[in-house]
Parts: structure tokens; C-alpha cells; sequence
């Protein structure tokens, strides 16, 4: 005679031990994630160049001068002095200022580095430099200049205020205020937008606006105005 109840509880008891391993599984791997991100920010290290330092253990600061360079992980950055607060990993740096990461190069007069946060501010006479390419492989470089420039050296997020102007082969767009986000390959404008197109003489501005750089798309909003010359 066929025990049901027998057969029943055998299979509830394989579903149970089928569940507990998925989720189990999950979690280790889950686990094993999080370990792995932990222990490569513990091993995120800063190494200091300079001609000269001094160390106030009372302040716990301490001054580079002379040909500093600030190494992390892909980061090259290039200075005349930096003032560090060793505690708060943050500085102040200034003279001959030279970012680099990879195909990304920046300069200005001062800088605040945020070496926890992976975050540098940029101000006066700032110009970013893009390198990048068409899908022809041609050099299609998008160069910024601003007055103050905020960027997250990990996600390559970036924000320009004070006089933006951007060039990207035939187009000039100037702002007040430019966000670029990386992942989305787009550019948000405010202020005073007006974007140039050279070679076809064509022009047009608004309040705000949006550049899809892969695309070359543009979406304008508010007090829109587009002009172009004749032959």
C-alpha cells in the first residue's frame, strides 16, 4: 500500500533543502561581494612625492612644496605645494595644478582634493580635457573651461559653474552651469545656454537645455531663440 503522507513529506522536505540552498547561496555570494569591495577600499593607498615636507603633529598637517606628485590607484596629480590635513585626508594644493586619469587631464590655479570621497574641486582658469574618439576612431575631444569645476574621480561625474564653454569638434556651448553625467553620455545646461554649431552657421539658445554627446541630440527649454546664416 502507497504511503501518500510519506511521499508527501519527502517531497516538502527536498522544496525546503532546495529553497535553503538558493538562499543560501545567494547570501554567500552576496557576502562574498561586499568582502571583496571592503577589502579593495582598505587597499586604496595614497602615495606623496615632494622636495620638501613639514609635519605639525599638533594639527595634525602636513605641507609638501616643491614638484609634488599625488599617486591613487589611476590617479597622477601634479602640484607645487599641497597642504594636507592628515586626519580628514583633505588638501588644499596650488601651483602648476595637473590632473590625470587615464584619458582625462585637468588644470587650474587652486585645488581641494577629497581623497576619502574621491572628489577634487578646481577653481580658476580651469580646462578639462576629454580625449575621445568617433566611431571612426577619429579624435573627437570635448574640452571644458570654466571657473570652478567639482568632479568624482570614480564615477567621472562632473559639475561646471562660471562662465562654461565646451567644445566638441564643430560645436562651442557655453553656460552658466554645466552637469555631465558619465554613464548616460549626456550634458545638462543652465543659464544663458546657447549652443554654436560652426560649420553649418546654424545657433541656438534658451534657458536650459540638454546635449546627448554620443548623438550629438539637443533638447532646449525656455525663451528658445535659433538662428543660422545665409550664403
Amino acid at each position: 500500500m502507497i504511503d501518500y503522507k510519506k511521499i508527501y513529506f519527502q517531497k516538502t522536505l527536498l522544496i525546503f533543502f532546495i529553497i535553503f540552498f538558493i538562499i543560501f547561496s545567494s547570501f554567500c555570494a552576496s557576502a562574498q561581494e561586499e568582502g571583496k569591495e571592503e577589502k579593495e577600499k582598505e587597499e586604496s593607498v595614497v602615495n606623496i612625492e615632494a622636495d620638501n615636507v613639514t609635519y605639525d603633529k599638533s594639527t595634525d598637517k602636513m605641507v609638501f612644496a616643491g614638484n609634488v606628485v599625488i599617486t591613487q590607484e589611476d590617479i597622477i596629480l601634479t602640484a607645487q605645494e599641497a597642504d594636507f590635513d592628515v586626519d580628514k585626508k583633505i588638501g588644499n594644493i596650488s601651483g602648476d595644478i595637473k590632473l590625470v586619469q587615464t584619458d582625462i587631464t585637468i588644470t587650474g590655479k587652486t585645488l581641494e582634493a577629497f581623497l576619502n570621497d574621491k572628489k577634487y574641486i578646481f577653481q580658476e582658469m580651469v580646462r578639462l580635457i576629454q580625449e575621445r574618439k568617433d566611431k571612426d576612431e577619429k579624435e573627437d575631444n570635448i574640452i571644458w573651461n570654466c571657473k570652478m569645476l567639482e568632479i568624482f574621480t570614480d564615477t567621472r561625474d562632473l559639475t561646471a559653474t562660471g562662465e562654461v564653454k565646451i567644445f566638441k569638434k564643430d560645436y562651442v556651448i557655453t553656460a552658466e552651469k554645466a552637469i555631465y553625467n558619465d554613464k548616460e553620455q549626456k550634458i545638462d545646461l543652465t543659464g544663458k545656454v546657447k549652443i554654436e554649431e560652426q560649420d553649418n552657421k546654424r545657433w541656438i539658445s534658451g534657458d536650459k537645455a540638454v546635449f546627448y554627446i554620443e548623438t550629438e541630440r539637443l533638447e532646449v527649454e525656455g525663451n528658445v531663440q535659433s538662428g543660422f546664416k545665409l550664403d
